[in-house]
């Protein structure tokens, strides 16, 4: 394995917060300033490439990363490597609508979508979005919004834009969906489900498909 460290002088951690770490959203910082997908996604990515990482922390002695990539023994020949995988659909200039109450999470959706070809528009307040899409009601070609906010649930959200332009599509991003929560979707006439520790790798395809689907 290649072996690579990183390490801080910060505030270090316990125990049962070393146990907890590399979960989906979870987070020790305040609403709103951390998505709790930064580690998790790290975590992901080197058990997918059969590599793995690890953590040493001492509370008030700092932390140290260390991460273990599968070495390539000899070189791979061209015609022995995988084909290359097909690329996602990009969009076409599309306008999409994002919402939800943590700010960092916009700032990187924005930026996902914006290089798959999509302008965008990023919102950490559901109200104001709402209020966008009512001021300029074509102005935009999909939604997708946060399931669990603090003032207006994304559920609401899509019964809002409903009422403003039924045949908008909108998508609804949880970190848990359950059947509640599908068949609730389904009577808001939303058209898409995604959870949510997937989005940078499934958001750009979905968005894709439902633009392609007939209206």
């Amino acid at each position: 394995y290649a072996h690579l460290w990183v390490s801080d002088t910060g505030i270090g951690m316990d125990a049962a917060l070393r146990e907890r770490i590399f979960e989906p959203f979870f987070t020790t910082k305040p609403v709103g300033q951390g998505t709790g997908l930064g580690l998790s996604v790290v975590h992901g990515i080197l058990t997918a490439h059969h590599g793995a990482i690890a953590v040493d922390s001492t509370p008030g002695q700092g932390s140290t990363f260390h991460l273990y990539f599968p070495a390539v023994e000899s070189p791979i020949d061209a015609a022995q490597a995988p084909a290359t995988l097909p690329l996602p659909p990009r969009g076409h200039g599309e306008h999409v609508l994002y919402v939800d109450d943590d700010e960092t999470m916009v700032v990187l959706v924005e930026r996902l979508l914006e290089r798959s070809g999509y302008r965008v528009s990023g919102y950490h307040d559901a109200h104001q979005a709402i209020e966008a899409v009512r001021d300029n009601p074509q102005g935009f070609d999909f939604v997708v919004t946060d399931f669990n906010m603090p003032d207006c649930s994304g559920l609401e959200v899509a019964h809002e834009l409903a009422g403003i332009r039924p045949e908008l599509p909108v998508v609804i991003s949880s970190g848990y969906i359950t059947d509640e929560l599908r068949a609730e979707a389904l009577d808001a006439g939303v058209r898409g489900l995604l959870e949510k520790q997937n989005t940078f790798e499934e958001l750009g395809k979905l968005v894709a498909q439902i633009l392609a689907r007939p209206r």
